[in-house]
């Protein structure tokens, strides 16, 4: 294996749609995991899962699934489908917890790149849905957690001061408007890309899609989602290839103290304004105990 070609490798990417925002309290509702070959088609395992408790309206607003569509689809409560070139199979609940994260380690354990987008998300909340059905979680597992490539911490390492777009002009106070792409303010644009006014405000992966040109149809899908989060890494080594040059233990290791050093920035900014934080996790590609305690309170308050 040449680890310094990591990328022209095949690598598996893995997205989740849940019931919250919070990984540590969160249940999947649906998770795919994407196997990318260069020049083949993405191979892709959908799953479709009884959460076994309500989807908030939030939730279910942003990736469609309520509970009752989802027992409409499966059929029997506590159980799930999965669903592989086009033939679906339901399954327990615990199986499909155990499919996910078997198909995660498998990654890692070939030493294969994983790429997640915003991973401490996604990889927080299958470790604790495996602790909860009795799976055993990637940490316990040979090889752990490695291997794992995040766009959405890569990007904001490169690209750190990317303007957004403003919504209303600082100075005259004319708005952008977003949705006809036509921005007063310039758009969000940035060192390696101009795009001409995607109206980014984050780095959802929504946004850096629009702002890099990488087609996504039907967000929040979760096979969709896989896809795209590969397809933008790509961009992002096209424009910094020192990324490819590395090993890829090597860049797992330089997201770790990226995400921490963007995370103690962030905190240090909302103590300067005053704004109440959770202590912006800096954990990567897990959020820490800790972290989710205080995630939780701060949203209590």
């Amino acid at each position: 294996m040449s680890a310094s070609k990591w990328h022209e490798l095949p690598v598996a990417a893995c997205d989740t749609e849940t019931t919250s925002p919070d990984p540590a309290q969160a249940r999947i509702v649906t998770a795919a995991v994407v196997h990318m070959q260069p020049g083949e088609r993405p191979k892709a395992l959908r799953w479709i899962i009884d959460p076994g408790i309500d989807i908030p309206t939030e939730a279910s607003d942003i990736h469609g699934y309520t509970r009752d569509r989802i027992l409409q689809l499966v059929g029997r409560p506590d159980h799930a489908i999965r669903i592989l070139n086009g033939v679906t199979r339901v399954i327990p609940r615990d199986a499909a917890i155990f499919e996910i994260t078997a198909q995660v380690a498998a990654t890692i354990g070939r030493e294969q790149a994983l790429v997640v987008h915003n991973a401490a998300y996604d990889l927080t909340l299958l470790e604790h849905e495996a602790a909860r059905h009795d799976v055993d979680p990637l940490t316990t597992r040979p090889h752990g957690v490695t291997g794992v490539v995040d766009p959405m911490v890569i990007e904001k390492q490169y690209d750190p001061y990317r303007k957004s777009c403003y919504k209303k002009h600082p100075e005259t106070g004319e708005a952008c408007d977003v949705e006809n792409r036509i921005h007063v303010c310039g758009g969000c644009r940035g060192g390696k890309w101009t795009c001409g006014g995607c109206g980014s405000t984050d780095r959802t992966l929504t946004s850096l899609c629009a702002h890099y040109g990488v087609p996504l149809p039907g967000a929040h899908d979760a096979a969709v989602d896989a896809i795209a989060s590969v397809r933008l890494l790509g961009k992002l080594l096209s424009g910094w290839p020192q990324l490819a040059t590395w090993k890829l233990g090597t860049l797992h290791a330089h997201q770790e103290t990226w995400r921490a050093q963007q995370q103690a920035g962030l905190r240090e900014f909302f103590d300067k304004v005053g704004k109440p934080n959770d202590g912006c996790c800096g954990a990567w590609p897990l959020h820490t105990t800790a972290c989710a305690d205080a995630h939780r309170q701060v949203v209590a308050a």
